[in-house]
């Protein structure tokens, strides 16, 4: 009885070990550098740059106009973030930036490339979904991609 007792216990144990660990995983996916900090603003315009250049198969030309507007959005973004303006205020406003963005953006893609772009965008937000309610394997969540593209809307 005992042995039965202490095999449902570690049973238990392991079920929660790799629940949470799951969760834990899928939270910080994408946030952290490999310092254990949040990437500066370079190193999240370099890492979507280079995303987007593989998955729109975007020429030199359109890879440094991408990636400049992708620099300028995430210092803008950090000096969002980093101000003392109201929650809602700031909602907006990241909502006018990538608003600005996006139209941008598009002057810089053939319609075959923005066609992907924003099917990637419609998955990732998709897959965004209920951003930081119980996106944990033992949760039925479905984590996230990773990777920081303004959404469109």
């Amino acid at each position: 009885m005992k042995k039965g007792f202490l095999k449902s216990v570690l049973a238990t144990l392991i079920l929660a070990i790799v629940c949470t660990s799951g969760m834990m995983a899928q939270r910080g996916q994408g946030k952290l550098a490999h310092n254990g900090e949040r990437p500066s603003p370079t190193e999240r315009a370099e890492r979507i740059t280079q995303k987007m250049t593989e998955r729109l198969d975007l020429n030199d030309y359109q890879s440094d106009q991408v990636a400049s507007l992708n620099l300028d959005l995430a210092n803008e973004i950090k000096s969002l973030k980093e101000s003392d303006m109201p929650r809602e205020e700031k909602k907006a406003a990241a909502k006018e930036l990538r608003d600005e963005y996006n139209s941008n953006i598009v002057e810089i893609l053939t319609p075959e490339q923005n066609e992907k772009f924003l099917k990637w965008q419609e998955k990732r937000k998709g897959k965004r979904g209920g951003k930081g309610k119980g996106k944990g394997n033992c949760s039925g969540g479905h984590g996230s991609e990773g990777g920081n593209v303004p959404n469109r809307n």
